[in-house]
């Protein structure tokens, strides 16, 4: 075999690899998650949100599992004040019929207060352990909210905003 033609069959051979990977669902080896994204910022109140999800694979350390935690904070997004938050989520999977998201498994409302421990920010939480609704694609939906007092409403309201872990291929 000439040199070039030996020089090109390792690029090439790495990019049809790559292209493979990609373009064929893939087991998830861990989970797929979201961590402290913002969902809704003000000037004076910031609500962040984590959601993951992850789903069996034999042969690993997996399992059924959906979260999601809400944090309110600050409008700076870092400075925790002890405010009031509330989180709730779904796992949702992929009908691609009807091109939509589905409702699989759903946890309710969880309130709490946001704070900071030694491992940082701590919120209220939601976990499910979720039975599998056949093949195809999921991913956790989380709302997120903080709770603040509106000075024109002369009441407390709830404020913030919805955040997906990414979806993982279920088999």
């Amino acid at each position: 075999m000439p040199r070039r033609s030996a020089l090109l069959l390792g690029p090439l051979s790495a990019i049809s690899a790559l292209l493979l990977t990609v373009a064929m669902p893939q087991p998830a080896q861990a989970y797929t998650q979201q961590h402290q994204v913002t969902v809704e910022r003000g000037a004076s109140f910031c609500a962040r949100a984590t959601a993951g999800i992850d789903h069996r694979v034999p042969g690993t350390l997996s399992g059924n599992q959906a979260w999601a935690r809400a944090y309110a904070l600050a409008g700076d997004c870092t400075t925790v004040h002890g405010a009031r938050a509330r989180v709730r989520l779904e796992v949702q999977k992929w009908n691609a019929s009807r091109a939509a998201w589905e409702v699989c498994a759903a946890a309710s409302w969880v309130e709490g207060t946001t704070g900071r421990d030694q491992f940082g920010l701590t919120g209220p939480s939601v976990g499910l352990t979720y039975t599998p609704c056949g093949p195809g694609w999921r991913q956790t939906k989380a709302e997120a909210q903080s709770y603040r007092y509106v000075d024109s409403a002369g009441r407390f309201l709830w404020f913030g905003g919805t955040l997906y872990s990414g979806y993982e291929w279920v088999d």
